[in-house]
């Protein structure tokens, strides 16, 4: 039915409409553009990023993931390898600490950049007086790095002299610019630069067999470090872009002005309507339609296992901070279900919830497969069928 509006409504109606016209324009045209970080983060997909790498590992069937926690929090050190790239952030003692513990318990640990030197106490490189760029570097040690790869291309800008103390693995006449170092049961891999893992370096003759050769096998569990790069975010969804903060914002100011210029009325002028039995199906499609057409599926992951977390928690009177490994230890002893398979679920969960290029295909499996184990699990209660 048409709205009959005073002029006084109108005014109001009218102001709002132009606040948020004007508000929107803004927006776009005045909001700072993104721009990719120049630095080895799994996230950039600029020449000095590592998203190819990330990815290539992701596809290949690694068990990589992007690590955003304390390194005190690194577990199972003897099947984990830690990529610490281009760290942008100095280290308390704790991190260097708990980085000492990681690979004396058996950890291995990739680190290259300029700040490298203050995360581990081995000898550092030194920076070459006259940079000398992209250079081809051979094998100078057997390992299985070298097997691989005979010759790798980094920048030598920094570089060991041949009298450090370590294991020299590649180099040339005068220096070596990829050392080891064993640590504990561990061991440290150092790289002089971090461009052999980045988008342009690994393209490059002998770099992706040199990271292949590094990471080892499949079984393996692969941290890329992005805690140094400051991406901290323990649990959430993705940051809103402003853009959106201050469409819905304008949103709300209409909504709030339209509801003052009709809260005048006396009350209602009829009976409320009854609600439709497909209201709650409409709004699951709509919901559906939108993480589509966002290719946000895993936002749509995330979101399906944070409930199927917090309801398992609640089920077996865990801590909400209780981690994977708790969860699968404590279903495996209530209920008659494969503890490793269970566990992998978790992991894979956790892991795509920041893979931001995950295809619908595979955020459905994992979906499916949360859904059979809450029906086994009787996480939730079965719905209440209405006779028609």
């Amino acid at each position: 039915m048409p709205l009959n509006l005073s002029p006084e409504d109108r005014r109001i109606v009218a102001l709002a409409a132009a606040v948020f016209l004007l508000s929107w324009v803004l927006a776009v045209f005045l909001s700072p553009e993104e721009s990719d970080a120049q630095f080895a983060t799994s996230y950039s997909t600029a020449s000095e990023g590592a998203k190819a790498a990330y990815l290539l590992l992701h596809e290949l069937g690694y068990r990589v993931e992007r690590w955003s926690r304390p390194p005190a929090e690194l577990k199972d050190a003897q099947n984990t390898l830690v990529i610490v790239a281009d760290p942008v952030e100095m280290p308390a003692l704790a991190d260097k600490t708990a980085f000492d513990k990681f690979m004396s318990d058996g950890g291995e640990v990739v680190l290259a950049g300029s700040l490298s030197r203050a995360f581990v106490s081995e000898t550092a490189p030194g920076t070459t007086p006259v940079p000398m760029g992209q250079q081809r570097f051979k094998a100078q040690t057997p390992s299985r790095q070298a097997l691989n790869a005979p010759e790798i291309q980094l920048a030598a800008d920094n570089s060991w002299t041949k009298a450090a103390p370590g294991l020299g693995l590649y180099g040339d006449e005068a220096q070596y610019v990829v050392m080891q170092y064993p640590h504990g049961r561990g061991s440290l891999l150092w790289l002089a630069s971090s461009s052999v893992l980045s988008n342009a370096g690994l393209r490059e003759s002998g770099n992706m067999e040199f990271l292949l050769s590094t990471v080892g096998a499949k079984s393996r569990r692969i941290l890329w470090d992005e805690y140094f790069h400051g991406h901290r975010i323990a649990a959430g969804l993705p940051a809103t872009h402003p853009q959106v903060i201050w469409l819905f914002a304008q949103l709300g100011f209409v909504a709030v002005a339209v509801l003052v210029t009709f809260s005048r009325r006396s009350g209602p002028q009829r009976a409320p309507r009854a609600e439709s039995r497909l209201s709650p199906l409409e709004y699951a499609r709509a919901l559906g339609q939108l993480y589509q057409h966002a290719r946000a599926a895993n936002v749509a992951v995330e979101v399906s296992y944070e409930r199927f977390r917090y309801a398992l928690g609640k089920r077996l009177g865990l801590r909400l901070a209780a981690n994977r490994d708790e969860l699968a230890r404590a279903v495996a002893e209530r209920w008659a279900v494969d503890r490793q398979d269970f566990h992998s679920l978790l992991e894979s969960c956790e892991a795509a919830r920041f893979f931001e290029d995950l295809t619908q295909k595979e955020a459905l499996d994992l979906v499916q497969r949360l859904h059979s184990y809450s029906v086994l699990l009787k996480l939730f209660p079965e719905p209440v069928k209405e006779d028609r």
